[in-house]
């Protein structure tokens, strides 16, 4: 495999990952309205990134198997852990335990973030104008995820840390 392919393949690593992130999350908030709906639309947008990225790596001769179906089990095995962690009562209130769910995907989204910067720059050195507008318009995307997550941490993080239970 070539270097352009093998970053191509991380990069799809990476957007998959945030996309099933955003889902866990939007799943485990499914109260809260203003993560919920917005994770589930934002997941999808990381998968049509996933898509264009596979078909990108068909032109350097890489093949890039899109993700496989959701693991059966998961659901239960996070609801096991869900009440494990009731019985044990070290389960967070809400607001930290959306705190946490927020602070994960922005770590997710700077990582997919910075291998769009890198693909942007190996663009350039290739002089491939459609990869670098492509790429630039997918990573402009992904910046106003990392915002949306920003204002979201912001908005949260006062009422689940600072005010007593």
């Amino acid at each position: 495999m070539n270097k352009t392919g093998a970053l191509l393949r991380e990069l799809h690593d990476a957007e998959t990952d945030l996309a099933k992130t955003y889902r866990s999350v939007a799943d485990r908030q499914a109260a809260d309205a203003g993560t919920h709906y917005p994770a589930r639309t934002v997941a999808e947008q990381c998968d049509r990134h996933a898509e264009r990225i596979r078909a990108w790596a068909e032109r350097f001769d890489v093949r890039i198997h899109a993700p496989g179906t959701a693991e059966p089990l998961a659901a239960v095995r996070d609801a096991l852990r869900h009440t494990a962690a009731e019985v044990r009562g070290d389960r967070p209130t809400p607001g930290l335990a959306l705190l946490h769910d927020l602070c994960l995907l922005h770590e997710k989204a700077q990582a997919a973030s910075i291998h769009w910067v890198v693909l942007g720059q190996v663009a350039q050195a290739l002089r491939d104008r459609e990869l670098l507008e492509s790429g630039t318009a997918c990573h402009d995307e992904t910046l106003t995820q990392i915002k949306w997550i920003t204002t979201r941490i912001k908005d949260v993080a006062p009422q689940a840390v600072a005010v007593a239970d």
